[in-house]
């Protein structure tokens, strides 16, 4: 079956539609997930893990407001810790380019190593696309546009 509406080319989406995309994925994953939470629960209360906690004596309720809050400051840390992390990066990295740029090969250089005629490599590197057939003995045929070499 084809499926002519997925865009296999993120770079032409709006961010917009990648945004809308990440939602839609993010909630499919939630239900999928969720789905397997009552096996993980068995499984859990099969290895005891309640008793654990009844032990540790978590399964209090005036323990219940005291654990949301730990759980609100260590989500506040790290979200303090990842965007100073990311700050720091943007400081350091913003505006410098790191990779070196590639030389331009000269025809003379390119068509030996493709194998090629002079004629063939200029017109290789005129087009902005070009499919590229190899004939049964090996020579290769430039097809642009519905036309071969």
């Amino acid at each position: 079956m084809k499926a002519d509406f997925i865009i296999n080319r993120p770079h032409r989406q709006s961010p917009l539609q990648r945004t809308l995309f990440t939602l839609i994925t993010m909630v499919a994953w939630t239900l999928w997930i969720s789905l397997w939470l009552p096996l993980l629960t068995l499984i859990a209360w099969l290895l005891g893990v309640e008793d654990a906690f009844k032990q540790l004596g978590l399964m209090h309720p005036l323990h219940a407001a005291n654990d949301l809050s730990i759980v609100l400051c260590v989500a506040i840390v790290c979200a303090l810790l990842m965007g100073s992390w990311s700050q720091y990066n943007r400081v350091r990295f913003a505006g410098k380019q790191r990779r070196r740029g590639n030389r331009a090969v000269e025809l003379a250089e390119m068509a030996p190593v493709l194998a090629a005629s002079l004629d063939t490599a200029r017109r290789l590197r005129a087009r902005q696309r070009s499919v590229v057939h190899f004939a049964p003995d090996g020579w290769m045929l430039l097809d642009a546009d519905g036309e071969s070499d």
